[in-house]
């Protein structure tokens, strides 16, 4: 559920970029395009890491977060790269919830402290999925088209996945063999 959900507004969101189901290429760019991102393993370490410091600087901010994590890391393949498809990897990173939910005017300020971390990391500006009184939800991708999401309404819930990604032992072979 959590990764049709992350697949859902990623595909929504992207603001200004479009959209594509599949990666536009023939298997020699496909190759090209998953040799020069990192690995799954560098890619998800990034983004846990971002995730980690988003819930890290929410919480300092509003010492009422407390974060538990609902869910954790899922993996899928890439249909987005349909010559890679069974051997490259998305996942999704887990969802982390807080009890209640960040107040209105409480709002542009948690958007702004998970954007500040999230440009660090590469992403883009956030693009809102839902504003509307007592309920508040947006999403960024990078060029990799990881997201995260975060919102709030009667929890708060922060989540993020990553984009394909070829296990490194997979990059190491298709490096030295091309295929």
């Amino acid at each position: 559920m959590v990764l049709v959900a992350l697949m859902a507004f990623s595909v929504a969101a992207c603001g200004g970029t479009p959209v594509t189901s599949k990666f536009e290429g023939d298997e020699a760019a496909q190759r090209a395009e998953l040799l020069r991102r990192p690995s799954i393993e560098e890619a998800s370490a990034r983004y846990l890491d971002m995730l980690g410091r988003m819930r890290d600087a929410l919480a300092a901010e509003f010492p009422w977060i407390q974060w538990v994590q609902g869910q954790k890391l899922g993996r899928a393949g890439c249909a987005d790269f349909p010559a890679y498809g069974s051997e490259g990897e998305s996942q999704t990173l887990g969802v982390w919830t807080a009890s209640g939910n960040l107040p209105d005017a409480q709002w542009p300020r948690a958007q702004q402290i998970v954007e500040d971390v999230a440009r660090g990391y590469g992403f883009g500006p956030v693009r809102a999925i839902v504003s509307r009184p007592s309920d508040h939800e947006v999403v960024a991708l990078d060029e990799y088209r990881a997201t995260y999401k975060i919102g709030t309404a009667k929890n708060t819930v922060l989540s993020g996945g990553t984009g394909c990604h070829l296990p490194q032992a997979v990059k190491d072979r298709v490096a030295a063999t091309g295929r």
